[in-house]
């Protein structure tokens, strides 16, 4: 009894060493899901949007642990989802978050893109049409009393201490190159990246009075509703952080950003290559900024005055409230 006890001992210990040797095995590596986010643009897809298509496949977006679905549409589409948690971003301009905010919709400006507010006021040569104090007398179509075209506008108007009575304006629609063309108006208020870029593509000489060079109004930037910040502070850092390498690397290589997104959107390349980099070079000409990202309450503060005199919005607002710099980088 005494040798079989010992032997069944030693191999008790045996098993137990070789036990203690044995690897054990790693449980299996999880990876937590992307936070999927909406993001309601301002309008339809275009070469102007490179610096998302930039982020998205440099893995700026991943590395944040978000994934972008994007919502093309109108910025007032945009100012209505989020406000009411239903969108989580938008691109928007500092004008609309202010018309928002009149309206008691929780909205806040969260990070800077378009550095300057993108209208123009464009003419043939041949006018002489140089200044805003050219304008008086003329007749200037706009594409509608409303949106950033009318703001700028209005603004342009405003800080030149020009009497609105003194010029003619027409409603055209979205049809500022026909109506120069066919002499219907004498000038157009544009969206600067874009008629612009075609008439000088076309060989037209034209005048640029922009509007951002009189009235400095705050641009297209990220917004995101009170509720998102205070709850999910680090997904609005780390999706304003990804936008605003995208857009860095767009302007330190604006030839990657339109190969990178010519193989997303083909109908940008081909016959419209030439006109999708002048776009491009024109975006990038007002993304610009100092310190990207940024807004200044000073503008805020500038812009908050205008719209209030002007009509825009029916009381003073507290800007403090409509903006933040605090994720920026």
């Amino acid at each position: 009894m005494k040798r079989i006890t010992i032997k069944g001992l030693l191999v008790l210990i045996l098993f137990a060493a070789t036990a203690a040797c044995a690897p054990i095995p790693s449980p299996s590596p999880t990876t937590a899901p992307p936070d999927e986010v909406t993001v309601v643009m301002s309008y339809i897809p275009d070469i102007q949007f490179a610096p998302f298509f930039i982020a998205e496949q440099k893995g700026y977006f991943a590395e944040e642990g978000i994934k972008v679905n994007y919502n093309w549409g109108f910025e007032f589409d945009g100012i209505k989802l989020v406000g009411a948690n239903q969108a989580d971003f938008a691109i928007v301009g500092g004008d609309q978050i202010l018309q928002a905010r009149a309206q008691d919709i929780p909205i806040v400006y969260v990070g800077n893109w378009y550095n300057a507010f993108p209208i123009s006021v464009v003419s043939f040569a041949d006018k002489n049409i140089k200044t805003p104090q050219d304008l008086i007398g003329k007749k200037v179509g706009l594409p509608g009393l409303f949106g950033a075209s009318y703001t700028a506008w209005r603004a342009l108007l405003y800080t030149q201490k020009i009497n609105e009575a003194d010029i003619t304006v027409e409603n055209i629609g979205f049809t500022q190159i026909q109506a120069l063309d066919r002499g219907v108006v004498d000038a157009a208020v544009v969206y600067a990246n874009n008629e612009p870029v075609q008439l000088r593509l076309q060989g037209k000489e034209i005048n640029e009075i922009k509007t951002w060079e009189y009235a400095q109004l705050v641009g297209n930037g990220v917004a995101t509703n009170a509720e998102t910040i205070k709850k999910r502070p680090e997904l609005v850092r780390g999706f304003v952080r990804a936008l605003l390498r995208g857009v860095q690397d767009t302007i330190d290589n604006p030839s990657q950003a339109l190969e990178i997104t010519v193989k997303q959107y083909p109908e940008f390349g081909g016959e419209r290559t030439a006109l999708s980099k002048a776009v491009l070079d024109a975006s990038i000409a007002l993304w610009k900024n100092d310190k990207p990202g940024e807004t200044r309450l000073a503008d805020w503060q500038a812009m908050e005055q205008f719209m209030r005199e002007a009509g825009f919005i029916p009381a003073e607002l507290d800007v403090t409230q409509a903006f933040t710099n605090e994720f920026i980088q």
